[in-house]
Protein backbone atom coordinates (compact mmCIF):
# COMPACT_ATOMS: atom_id res chain seq x y z
CA UNK A 1 0.00 0.00 0.00
CA UNK A 2 2.84 2.40 0.87
CA UNK A 3 4.58 1.67 -2.42
CA UNK A 4 1.33 2.34 -4.31
CA UNK A 5 0.88 5.68 -2.55
CA UNK A 6 4.49 6.60 -3.33
CA UNK A 7 4.01 5.64 -6.99
CA UNK A 8 0.93 7.84 -7.44
CA UNK A 9 2.52 10.68 -5.47
CA UNK A 10 5.54 10.60 -7.76
CA UNK A 11 3.29 10.34 -10.83
CA UNK A 12 1.30 13.35 -9.59
CA UNK A 13 4.51 15.35 -9.09
CA UNK A 14 5.64 14.39 -12.60
CA UNK A 15 2.30 15.46 -14.12
CA UNK A 16 2.60 18.84 -12.40
CA UNK A 17 5.95 19.40 -14.11
CA UNK A 18 4.32 18.57 -17.44
CA UNK A 19 1.64 21.21 -16.75
CA UNK A 20 4.43 23.72 -16.22
CA UNK A 21 6.21 22.55 -19.38
CA UNK A 22 3.09 22.96 -21.54
CA UNK A 23 2.08 26.24 -19.90
CA UNK A 24 -1.14 24.85 -18.45
CA UNK A 25 -2.31 26.41 -15.13
CA UNK A 26 -2.49 23.92 -12.27
CA UNK A 27 -5.05 25.84 -10.21
CA UNK A 28 -8.68 26.10 -11.32
CA UNK A 29 -10.80 29.26 -11.15
CA UNK A 30 -13.72 27.79 -9.19
CA UNK A 31 -13.98 27.00 -5.51
CA UNK A 32 -14.66 23.49 -4.27
CA UNK A 33 -18.37 22.74 -4.44
CA UNK A 34 -20.92 21.89 -1.77
CA UNK A 35 -21.76 18.23 -1.23
CA UNK A 36 -25.22 17.32 -2.52
CA UNK A 37 -27.62 14.86 -0.94
CA UNK A 38 -29.18 12.50 -3.48
CA UNK A 39 -32.06 10.30 -2.34
CA UNK A 40 -31.36 6.68 -3.29
CA UNK A 41 -33.92 3.89 -2.73
CA UNK A 42 -31.23 1.28 -3.46
CA UNK A 43 -28.57 2.63 -1.11
CA UNK A 44 -27.94 -0.84 0.34
CA UNK A 45 -26.61 -1.87 -3.07
CA UNK A 46 -25.33 1.34 -4.69
CA UNK A 47 -24.18 3.07 -1.45
CA UNK A 48 -25.55 6.35 -2.78
CA UNK A 49 -23.03 6.40 -5.62
CA UNK A 50 -23.55 9.13 -8.26
CA UNK A 51 -21.78 9.34 -11.60
CA UNK A 52 -22.57 10.60 -15.13
CA UNK A 53 -24.95 13.33 -13.90
CA UNK A 54 -26.93 15.39 -16.40
CA UNK A 55 -28.70 18.39 -14.82
CA UNK A 56 -31.27 20.51 -16.63
CA UNK A 57 -33.24 23.58 -15.54
CA UNK A 58 -36.73 23.73 -17.09
CA UNK A 59 -37.98 27.32 -17.05
CA UNK A 60 -41.69 26.50 -17.20
CA UNK A 61 -41.31 23.53 -14.90
CA UNK A 62 -42.13 19.86 -15.36
CA UNK A 63 -44.35 17.96 -12.93
CA UNK A 64 -44.15 21.01 -10.66
CA UNK A 65 -40.34 21.13 -10.48
CA UNK A 66 -37.70 23.18 -12.34
CA UNK A 67 -34.48 21.27 -11.61
CA UNK A 68 -34.09 17.74 -12.95
CA UNK A 69 -31.20 15.30 -13.00
CA UNK A 70 -30.58 11.90 -14.55
CA UNK A 71 -27.56 9.89 -13.45
CA UNK A 72 -26.25 6.36 -12.98
CA UNK A 73 -24.71 4.72 -9.92
CA UNK A 74 -21.38 2.96 -10.50
CA UNK A 75 -20.20 1.96 -7.06
CA UNK A 76 -16.88 0.15 -7.26
CA UNK A 77 -17.02 0.57 -11.07
CA UNK A 78 -19.60 -2.22 -11.20
CA UNK A 79 -21.29 -1.57 -14.56
CA UNK A 80 -24.26 -3.76 -13.59
CA UNK A 81 -25.31 -0.87 -11.33
CA UNK A 82 -24.90 1.67 -14.14
CA UNK A 83 -28.58 2.19 -14.90
CA UNK A 84 -30.18 5.64 -15.36
CA UNK A 85 -32.55 7.07 -12.75
CA UNK A 86 -34.35 10.39 -12.57
CA UNK A 87 -34.33 12.95 -9.73
CA UNK A 88 -35.61 16.47 -9.13
CA UNK A 89 -34.71 19.33 -6.81
CA UNK A 90 -36.50 22.40 -5.53
CA UNK A 91 -34.82 25.66 -4.58
CA UNK A 92 -35.89 29.24 -4.15
CA UNK A 93 -34.87 31.63 -6.90
CA UNK A 94 -31.19 32.42 -6.54
CA UNK A 95 -30.55 29.44 -4.28
CA UNK A 96 -28.44 26.44 -5.26
CA UNK A 97 -30.21 23.04 -5.36
CA UNK A 98 -28.32 20.55 -3.19
CA UNK A 99 -31.18 18.23 -2.09
CA UNK A 100 -32.21 15.83 -4.84
CA UNK A 101 -35.30 13.65 -4.53
CA UNK A 102 -35.71 10.32 -6.30
CA UNK A 103 -38.43 10.38 -8.98
CA UNK A 104 -38.28 7.11 -10.90
CA UNK A 105 -36.06 4.45 -12.43
CA UNK A 106 -35.50 4.84 -16.16
CA UNK A 107 -33.99 1.50 -17.17
CA UNK A 108 -32.89 -1.75 -15.52
CA UNK A 109 -29.70 -3.71 -16.19
CA UNK A 110 -29.60 -5.57 -19.51
CA UNK A 111 -28.99 -9.33 -19.46
CA UNK A 112 -25.49 -8.72 -20.83
CA UNK A 113 -23.52 -5.51 -21.28
CA UNK A 114 -24.41 -2.29 -19.52
CA UNK A 115 -26.09 1.13 -19.74
CA UNK A 116 -24.15 4.38 -19.61
CA UNK A 117 -23.95 8.14 -20.28
CA UNK A 118 -27.55 9.31 -19.65
CA UNK A 119 -28.69 12.69 -20.92
CA UNK A 120 -32.02 14.49 -21.24
CA UNK A 121 -33.84 17.30 -23.01
CA UNK A 122 -37.21 18.95 -22.40
CA UNK A 123 -39.04 19.42 -25.69
CA UNK A 124 -42.68 19.84 -26.72
CA UNK A 125 -43.87 19.42 -23.13
CA UNK A 126 -42.09 16.08 -22.71
CA UNK A 127 -38.99 15.21 -20.71
CA UNK A 128 -36.89 12.94 -22.91
CA UNK A 129 -34.14 10.77 -21.42
CA UNK A 130 -31.49 9.06 -23.54
CA UNK A 131 -28.67 6.70 -22.62
CA UNK A 132 -26.14 4.40 -24.23
CA UNK A 133 -26.35 0.63 -24.39
CA UNK A 134 -22.99 -1.11 -24.67
CA UNK A 135 -22.58 -4.76 -25.74
CA UNK A 136 -26.21 -5.58 -24.91
CA UNK A 137 -28.66 -7.99 -26.57
CA UNK A 138 -30.17 -4.99 -28.39
CA UNK A 139 -26.80 -3.95 -29.87
CA UNK A 140 -26.18 -7.52 -31.02
CA UNK A 141 -29.55 -7.54 -32.79
CA UNK A 142 -28.67 -4.24 -34.44
CA UNK A 143 -25.28 -5.54 -35.53
CA UNK A 144 -23.38 -2.88 -33.55
CA UNK A 145 -21.41 -2.52 -30.32
CA UNK A 146 -22.88 0.71 -28.94
CA UNK A 147 -26.27 2.37 -29.35
CA UNK A 148 -28.12 5.41 -28.00
CA UNK A 149 -31.74 4.72 -27.06
CA UNK A 150 -34.37 6.78 -25.28
CA UNK A 151 -37.75 7.33 -23.71
CA UNK A 152 -39.95 10.13 -22.46
CA UNK A 153 -41.43 10.48 -19.00
CA UNK A 154 -45.21 10.78 -18.65
CA UNK A 155 -46.04 11.16 -14.98
CA UNK A 156 -44.04 8.30 -13.55
CA UNK A 157 -44.68 6.16 -16.61
CA UNK A 158 -41.74 5.52 -18.92
CA UNK A 159 -42.62 5.43 -22.64
CA UNK A 160 -39.73 3.84 -24.53
CA UNK A 161 -39.06 5.05 -28.06
CA UNK A 162 -39.41 2.47 -30.82
CA UNK A 163 -36.47 3.83 -32.82
CA UNK A 164 -32.82 3.49 -31.91
CA UNK A 165 -31.36 7.00 -32.01
CA UNK A 166 -27.66 6.33 -32.75
CA UNK A 167 -25.53 3.26 -33.49
CA UNK A 168 -21.80 2.57 -33.61
CA UNK A 169 -20.58 -0.52 -35.43
CA UNK A 170 -16.86 -0.20 -34.66
CA UNK A 171 -15.54 -1.81 -31.48
CA UNK A 172 -12.55 0.51 -31.10
CA UNK A 173 -13.95 3.72 -32.62
CA UNK A 174 -16.98 5.29 -30.93
CA UNK A 175 -18.59 8.51 -32.21
CA UNK A 176 -21.49 8.71 -29.73
CA UNK A 177 -19.82 8.91 -26.33
CA UNK A 178 -21.69 11.02 -23.77
CA UNK A 179 -24.29 12.52 -26.17
CA UNK A 180 -26.08 15.82 -25.55
CA UNK A 181 -29.24 16.84 -27.41
CA UNK A 182 -29.45 20.54 -28.25
CA UNK A 183 -32.43 22.28 -29.85
CA UNK A 184 -30.95 24.89 -32.19
CA UNK A 185 -33.72 27.08 -33.64
CA UNK A 186 -36.01 24.10 -34.07
CA UNK A 187 -33.28 21.84 -35.45
CA UNK A 188 -32.21 19.01 -33.16
CA UNK A 189 -28.46 18.46 -33.01
CA UNK A 190 -26.61 15.87 -31.01
CA UNK A 191 -23.07 16.54 -29.81
CA UNK A 192 -20.96 13.63 -28.62
CA UNK A 193 -17.31 12.75 -28.26
CA UNK A 194 -15.55 10.83 -31.01
CA UNK A 195 -13.20 8.39 -29.25
CA UNK A 196 -10.63 5.86 -30.30
CA UNK A 197 -10.41 3.47 -27.37
CA UNK A 198 -7.15 1.83 -28.36
CA UNK A 199 -5.09 1.05 -31.48
CA UNK A 200 -6.73 -1.97 -33.08
CA UNK A 201 -3.34 -3.20 -34.31
CA UNK A 202 -2.26 -4.24 -30.80
CA UNK A 203 -4.88 -7.00 -30.87
CA UNK A 204 -2.79 -9.04 -33.28
CA UNK A 205 -0.66 -10.04 -30.28
CA UNK A 206 -1.42 -13.13 -28.16
CA UNK A 207 -3.56 -12.47 -25.07
CA UNK A 208 -0.68 -12.76 -22.59
CA UNK A 209 1.42 -10.23 -24.49
CA UNK A 210 -1.62 -8.01 -25.05
CA UNK A 211 -2.25 -7.82 -21.29
CA UNK A 212 1.33 -6.62 -20.77
CA UNK A 213 1.00 -4.05 -23.55
CA UNK A 214 -2.26 -2.67 -22.14
CA UNK A 215 -0.75 -2.47 -18.67
CA UNK A 216 2.24 -0.54 -19.98
CA UNK A 217 -0.07 1.82 -21.86
CA UNK A 218 -2.08 2.41 -18.67
CA UNK A 219 1.11 3.20 -16.75
CA UNK A 220 2.15 5.57 -19.50
CA UNK A 221 -1.20 7.34 -19.19
CA UNK A 222 -0.69 7.81 -15.43
CA UNK A 223 2.41 9.84 -16.26
CA UNK A 224 0.67 11.60 -19.20
CA UNK A 225 3.29 10.27 -21.61
CA UNK A 226 0.91 8.42 -23.91
CA UNK A 227 -2.79 7.62 -23.83
CA UNK A 228 -4.22 4.63 -25.66
CA UNK A 229 -7.52 6.58 -25.70
CA UNK A 230 -7.48 9.29 -28.34
CA UNK A 231 -10.20 11.92 -28.61
CA UNK A 232 -10.71 12.76 -32.27
CA UNK A 233 -13.04 15.65 -31.53
CA UNK A 234 -16.74 16.39 -31.24
CA UNK A 235 -19.11 14.38 -33.42
CA UNK A 236 -22.22 16.21 -34.67
CA UNK A 237 -25.46 14.39 -35.51
CA UNK A 238 -28.88 15.63 -36.64
CA UNK A 239 -32.36 14.14 -36.60
CA UNK A 240 -35.88 14.24 -35.17
CA UNK A 241 -36.32 13.90 -31.41
CA UNK A 242 -37.93 10.43 -31.56
CA UNK A 243 -36.22 9.32 -34.76
CA UNK A 244 -32.84 7.99 -35.84
CA UNK A 245 -30.02 10.53 -35.97
CA UNK A 246 -27.55 10.82 -38.83
CA UNK A 247 -23.85 11.40 -38.31
CA UNK A 248 -22.73 14.62 -40.02
CA UNK A 249 -19.07 15.21 -39.18
CA UNK A 250 -16.45 15.44 -36.46
CA UNK A 251 -14.83 18.76 -35.53
CA UNK A 252 -11.60 19.26 -33.61
CA UNK A 253 -11.50 20.94 -30.21
CA UNK A 254 -9.17 23.89 -30.67
CA UNK A 255 -6.89 25.50 -28.11
CA UNK A 256 -6.49 22.25 -26.21
CA UNK A 257 -3.56 21.07 -24.16
CA UNK A 258 -1.42 18.11 -25.30
CA UNK A 259 -1.95 16.64 -21.83
CA UNK A 260 -5.68 16.35 -22.48
CA UNK A 261 -7.67 13.58 -24.15
CA UNK A 262 -11.29 14.67 -23.42
CA UNK A 263 -13.31 11.76 -22.07
CA UNK A 264 -16.79 13.13 -21.24
CA UNK A 265 -18.60 16.41 -21.92
CA UNK A 266 -21.94 18.11 -21.38
CA UNK A 267 -23.19 20.98 -23.56
CA UNK A 268 -25.43 23.88 -22.62
CA UNK A 269 -26.84 27.06 -24.10
CA UNK A 270 -27.43 30.38 -22.37
CA UNK A 271 -30.54 32.50 -22.71
CA UNK A 272 -28.48 35.63 -23.29
CA UNK A 273 -26.63 36.11 -26.57
CA UNK A 274 -24.83 39.28 -25.47
CA UNK A 275 -21.44 37.56 -25.51
CA UNK A 276 -21.79 36.27 -29.08
CA UNK A 277 -21.30 32.63 -28.07
CA UNK A 278 -24.08 30.25 -28.95
CA UNK A 279 -22.98 27.05 -27.24
CA UNK A 280 -20.79 26.01 -24.33
CA UNK A 281 -19.50 22.73 -22.94
CA UNK A 282 -17.98 21.52 -19.70
CA UNK A 283 -15.24 19.00 -20.36
CA UNK A 284 -13.69 16.14 -18.41
CA UNK A 285 -10.14 16.42 -19.73
CA UNK A 286 -9.06 12.77 -19.33
CA UNK A 287 -10.50 9.43 -18.31
CA UNK A 288 -8.42 9.48 -15.10
CA UNK A 289 -6.71 12.27 -13.13
CA UNK A 290 -8.93 14.73 -14.97
CA UNK A 291 -9.36 18.47 -14.95
CA UNK A 292 -12.74 20.07 -15.62
CA UNK A 293 -12.65 22.78 -18.28
CA UNK A 294 -14.98 25.07 -20.21
CA UNK A 295 -15.21 25.17 -24.00
CA UNK A 296 -17.18 27.62 -26.15
CA UNK A 297 -18.36 28.06 -29.72
CA UNK A 298 -19.64 31.01 -31.72
CA UNK A 299 -21.17 28.95 -34.52
CA UNK A 300 -22.09 25.72 -32.66
CA UNK A 301 -19.45 23.85 -34.66
CA UNK A 302 -15.96 25.18 -33.93
CA UNK A 303 -15.13 24.72 -30.24
CA UNK A 304 -12.34 26.38 -28.28
CA UNK A 305 -11.04 25.22 -24.91
CA UNK A 306 -10.41 27.94 -22.31
CA UNK A 307 -6.82 28.52 -21.19
CA UNK A 308 -7.49 27.86 -17.50
CA UNK A 309 -9.36 24.88 -16.00
CA UNK A 310 -12.47 25.27 -13.85
CA UNK A 311 -11.10 22.57 -11.53
CA UNK A 312 -7.76 20.84 -11.41
CA UNK A 313 -7.10 17.22 -10.54
CA UNK A 314 -4.16 18.44 -8.48
CA UNK A 315 -6.35 19.95 -5.77
CA UNK A 316 -5.84 17.82 -2.66
CA UNK A 317 -9.56 17.47 -1.91
CA UNK A 318 -10.65 16.80 -5.49
CA UNK A 319 -9.66 13.24 -6.31
CA UNK A 320 -11.36 11.20 -9.02
CA UNK A 321 -13.09 14.09 -10.79
CA UNK A 322 -15.57 12.77 -13.30
CA UNK A 323 -18.19 13.86 -15.82
CA UNK A 324 -19.44 17.43 -15.18
CA UNK A 325 -22.75 18.99 -16.14
CA UNK A 326 -23.68 22.69 -16.14
CA UNK A 327 -26.46 25.22 -16.56
CA UNK A 328 -26.65 29.02 -16.55
CA UNK A 329 -29.78 30.27 -14.79
CA UNK A 330 -30.52 33.97 -14.11
CA UNK A 331 -26.91 34.92 -14.77
CA UNK A 332 -25.44 32.28 -12.45
CA UNK A 333 -23.23 29.40 -13.62
CA UNK A 334 -24.09 26.11 -11.87
CA UNK A 335 -21.54 23.31 -12.20
CA UNK A 336 -22.33 19.81 -10.92
CA UNK A 337 -19.58 17.21 -10.90
CA UNK A 338 -18.63 14.01 -9.11
CA UNK A 339 -15.51 13.14 -7.15
CA UNK A 340 -14.32 10.19 -5.11
CA UNK A 341 -15.26 10.08 -1.45
CA UNK A 342 -12.29 10.96 0.75
CA UNK A 343 -12.69 7.77 2.81
CA UNK A 344 -13.87 5.36 0.10
CA UNK A 345 -12.43 5.49 -3.44
CA UNK A 346 -15.21 3.18 -4.68
CA UNK A 347 -17.83 5.82 -3.88
CA UNK A 348 -18.55 8.88 -6.05
CA UNK A 349 -20.22 11.91 -4.49
CA UNK A 350 -22.10 14.73 -6.24
CA UNK A 351 -20.95 18.32 -5.70
CA UNK A 352 -22.14 21.69 -6.96
CA UNK A 353 -20.39 25.03 -7.21
CA UNK A 354 -21.58 28.36 -8.60
CA UNK A 355 -20.20 31.62 -9.89
CA UNK A 356 -21.55 34.75 -11.52
CA UNK A 357 -21.53 33.96 -15.23
CA UNK A 358 -20.06 37.30 -16.32
CA UNK A 359 -17.33 37.10 -13.70
CA UNK A 360 -16.46 33.56 -14.77
CA UNK A 361 -16.20 34.54 -18.43
CA UNK A 362 -14.03 37.49 -17.46
CA UNK A 363 -11.64 35.27 -15.48
CA UNK A 364 -11.45 32.80 -18.36
CA UNK A 365 -10.93 35.55 -20.92
CA UNK A 366 -13.94 34.79 -23.12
Amino acid sequence: MKSKRFFYSFAGFFRKQLYFLYGRPIEGVLKQGALCRVEDPTCDVTHGDVIHPCVRYIEEGFEGHHWWMVYTPLYGWNDKLENPRLCYADAEKGKTPTEWKFYCFIKDSPVTGYNSDPTMIYKDGKLYVFWRECHTPRTRELGCYYAVVGCYVLGKTIVYLSNTQMVEQNLYIDKEVCPTMIDSNGILKVYSLHQRYEPSIIHVFPKKILRVILRLLDLSNVFRLYSRIKCRGIAIWTGEIEGTYQYVKTVKIKGGCRLYQPWHMDFFKTTSMDDGRSLFAVVQSNEKFADICLAWSEDSEQFYLCNSPLFSSHAKSMKGLYKPTAQVVDGVFYLYYTAQDAENESLHRLFVTTMDWKDLKHQLGI
